[in-house]
């Protein structure tokens, strides 16, 4: 999505953006200095694989959460009082690898993909802005994949999205269970129940069906994809 360059994000942004007299771009991320916006890219390939570890059993059931696990998505969840989720999600969209708390990323994640999960809905929504050149990049890449560079909120409900331009639809219906590892049901966990939200995981790989334009919303249809291989380090 796009980001406003401000005293509250540049924290978590490389510090060169702060600098920037023009136009820059990288491998992840447009940044127009007339507007102050980064645009963030579609990831062909994963640039996190190397940095994720398994830090937590590769199987947990609701029961067996701990104390810390708890933690990790109440801290996740709980935008409101704390700054982790901007942290977090600003760190890995500008791909500020240096200032990226891989302990906390990998615990998150973990969690995420060890879940045991037996009610995974069909459709999941997510309202969101995305600046015009990010729009573009979904249109030029319909029919192919993608990896996530964020952790990604989404709800079951249409009606509790966000507002903004553009309404991102997950589908998992016609995915195979290998596909379904990096998405969590989390809202009994969660800090807001009532948001009914789920949580996909970064490094996720997901395949671009539809990009159209209702009425005043752009809808982008994705589907879960399966990971191409799965070399996460087991450190539990």
């Amino acid at each position: 999505m796009g980001c406003v360059l401000n005293a509250q994000s540049n924290i978590y942004l490389p510090k060169d953006l702060t600098t920037l007299t023009t136009d820059f771009e990288t491998d992840y991320y447009f940044y127009d200095y007339e507007n102050n916006l980064l645009s963030c890219k579609l990831l062909i390939k994963n640039p996190y694989e190397s940095y994720f570890k398994q830090v937590y059993p590769l199987i947990i059931n609701e029961y067996e959460l701990t104390d810390d696990m708890l933690n990790v998505l109440k801290t996740y969840t709980d935008s409101k009082s704390n700054e982790c989720y901007m942290k977090t999600n600003l760190n890995l969209l500008s791909a500020n690898f240096n200032d990226i708390d891989w302990i906390y990323i990998n615990k998150l994640r973990s969690l995420i993909r060890s879940l045991v999960q037996t009610n995974i809905k069909h459709v999941y929504y997510r309202g969101l802005t995305l600046s015009d050149r990010e729009i573009q990049y979904y249109l030029d890449k319909r029919n192919e994949y993608f990896y996530t560079n964020s952790f990604t909120s989404f709800t079951i409900d249409r009606l509790l999205i966000y507002s903004g331009n553009t309404i991102f639809i997950l589908r998992t219906d016609m995915c195979n269970e290998k596909a379904k590892i990096n998405l969590a049901n989390i809202w009994q966990w969660s800090t807001f129940m009532d948001e009914k939200e789920a949580l996909l995981a970064v490094g996720t790989k997901l395949k671009i069906l539809s990009v159209h334009y209702f009425g005043c919303k752009w809808e982008i249809e994705v589907e879960l994809a399966e990971d191409d291989i799965d070399s996460v380090q087991n450190t539990y």
